[in-house]
């Protein structure tokens, strides 16, 4: 008799044991390359992909599997309007499951399966979502990816003058995170911020090698552990440590070493926190620690998963700059900070609910400030706009033909932005069934 298996946490909902089964499948889709509708087709490493998701990601999965660094998705929210991706496994359901959590679980559920096999051992995802289905979608990544490689839930102010909803004004959006492997996923780190570089004033011999520095104080009375507890003689003969038993920042083999170093400051002072010990005199002197710039801005800075940076308005200013009618885009610089802590070099993106293919833009946007050669692959269902919107006005048929037309203008707008810079601005449109209607 086989053993009993463990349980485990799991999300159930109806229709998602055909999700599973949908997931396995292969597309029963030919996928037909579109020259005339393409950019640079006979140079680039870009595509762009008319079609369901569902069917282009298993047709990824013969061609990328392995091979994806970084995706970056904008699914949709489940706000109550109708989910586009009405898949075939759950049309036996009631119409408005499609409304339900069950129907957008069983959306999400195929579509993240299919992304796991195609990310490198060091590749993650980021997944824009609002509260409406976040702990649904937190459950599902849970169990495809497992909870201990969620690398963070980031928050993010959408806007700041609201006064909309119910009990509260929503502003504020998420995106969730998760890696392959999150033992394999590479450091993150960000640039350190003007008003960070500002502080470091001070100069001494070591200038050319270290840049210059700050001084930060080597007992800290918010630290209750981490370092240790011991006297340090001061230039008069004196000697001084911190009150109460308190720890210095520093135990005292790395206090040594960093003085022999030239990192230690001693700063005679009537207000010293230190003591002497043994008398519980206030000591004379005050001691600081170099902290040099070269030595920080290698390091970089840790992100925070909280920002204020990236609001709307970003992303409809850099619509209107294109002339491009789109609603609800996230901004650009978003996209392409998450980028940067990803990925590099000629790292692969996938974007499998394109949209108005921002990624696209922020990958040649990467590309042109840092010289990466990172490509990428967008998927965009070819939604038809609405006969009294902006975009029907303004010759856009459907989505599709909105998210190709703003990577051509973003490309030519980054080439004069960035004159000296080498990226590729094209793409290789490719349609799933051969035309629009064969989906």
């Amino acid at each position: 008799m086989d053993a009993p298996q463990p349980d485990r946490f799991e999300l159930v909902f109806p229709g998602k044991q055909a999700a599973r089964q949908a997931a396995a499948s292969p597309s029963p889709l030919p996928m037909v390359c579109c020259p005339e509708e393409s950019l640079f087709p006979d140079v680039t490493q870009n595509l762009y992909i008319e079609g369901d998701n569902l069917e282009a990601l298993r047709h990824l999965q013969q061609t990328h599997a392995g091979r994806i660094k970084a995706v970056c998705i904008d699914p949709p929210y489940n706000t109550g309007a109708e989910l586009l991706y009405r898949d075939n496994f759950r049309r036996s359901h009631a119409d408005e499951a499609s409304r339900t959590h069950a129907g957008w679980c069983s959306m999400m559920y195929s579509r993240l399966l299919l992304t796991k096999p195609l990310l490198t051992e060091d590749g993650a995802v980021f997944i824009c979502i609002g509260e409406q289905e976040l702990h649904t979608l937190m459950c599902l990544c849970d169990e495809i990816f497992g909870p201990d490689n969620r690398i963070t839930l980031f928050s993010r102010v959408t806007k700041r003058s609201s006064n909309n909803g119910g009990h509260f004004s929503p502003c504020v959006d998420y995106i969730l995170m998760y890696a392959k492997d999150i033992t394999k996923l590479p450091a993150y780190s960000i640039d350190l911020p003007a008003e960070i570089v500002s502080r470091y004033k001070k100069t001494d011999e070591y200038l050319s090698e270290r840049g210059p520095y700050q001084e930060v104080s080597l007992y800290m009375s918010a630290l209750k552990h981490g370092g240790s507890h011991y006297p340090i003689e001061c230039p008069d003969g004196t000697f001084a440590c911190p009150p109460n038993g308190m720890p210095w920042r520093w135990n005292e083999a790395t206090f040594k070493k960093r003085l022999a170093e030239g990192r230690i400051v001693f700063k005679a002072s009537r207000r010293s926190p230190l003591i002497q010990p043994g008398t519980g005199k206030r000591a004379g002197w005050n001691i600081y620690t170099k902290m040099y710039l070269h030595e920080r801005t290698s390091e970089g800075l840790q992100p925070k998963n909280f920002s204020e940076a990236f609001q709307n308005t970003l992303a409809t200013y850099e619509l209107r700059r294109l002339g491009i009618p789109f609603d609800f885009a996230k901004p650009v610089s978003l996209i392409a900070y998450l980028l940067r802590l990803q990925t590099s070099g000629e790292d692969i993106v996938l974007d499998y609910f394109s949209g108005s293919a921002t990624t696209a833009h922020a990958v040649m946007q990467c590309n042109a400030e840092d010289g990466g050669q990172r490509r990428f692959i967008m998927v965009q269902i070819p939604e038809r706009t609405a006969p009294s919107s902006k975009a029907a006005k303004a010759g856009f048929a459907d989505i599709c033909e909105i998210g190709k037309e703003r990577i051509r203008r973003a490309g030519k707008q980054l080439r004069e932005q960035y004159p000296e810079a080498e990226f590729d601005a094209g793409f290789r449109v490719m349609k799933l069934g051969g035309d629009r209607n064969g989906m």
